[in-house]
């Protein structure tokens, strides 16, 4: 085999060529435009079916709630908010040298936010305030 003939994985937007052949040229994902587009053109057309020579209601029905789904779909669609913006709140907000706590592990031996909890605090958590070791009641009337 030569070595023109070997493919060498290129990745775009995100997708490797080995993947999906078509992510180099562009057919790999449709835009929310459109979708919208396309989708309204459809509802357009689906209402034009409306005036015909049918005489019975069965069709009209049909054309009303096909209609209708897709343009929820459309709506839908236009008001979600974007990829881009649900990580960006999620994921992006810490500081570099953020480290997560480990929650579990401070619930069970009540150390960091856990350490100052008041009894009524501990009750809601299912912990006997008497069996904590070294406490001797850190009552909410009390602080």
């Amino acid at each position: 085999m030569s070595g023109s003939d070997h493919n060498v994985p290129q990745v775009h937007n995100g997708v490797s060529t080995l993947d999906e052949p078509s992510a180099a040229w562009g057919w790999h994902g449709l835009s929310r435009q459109a979708i919208q587009i396309s989708g309204w053109i459809s509802v357009a057309f689906l209402l034009a079916y409306h005036f015909g020579n049918h005489h019975g209601h069965v069709e009209t029905i049909w054309l009303f709630a096909i209609t209708a789904l897709i343009v929820v779909g459309l709506l839908l669609n236009l008001f979600q908010p974007k990829l881009n913006q649900v990580r960006t709140v999620t994921a992006h907000n810490k500081p570099i040298d953020h480290v997560e706590p480990d929650w579990a592990h401070d619930q069970h031996t009540l150390s960091g936010v856990y350490a100052d909890l008041t009894d009524s605090q501990l009750r809601s958590l299912n912990i006997d305030p008497a069996t904590v070791r070294g406490r001797s009641g850190n009552h909410a009337i009390d602080a």
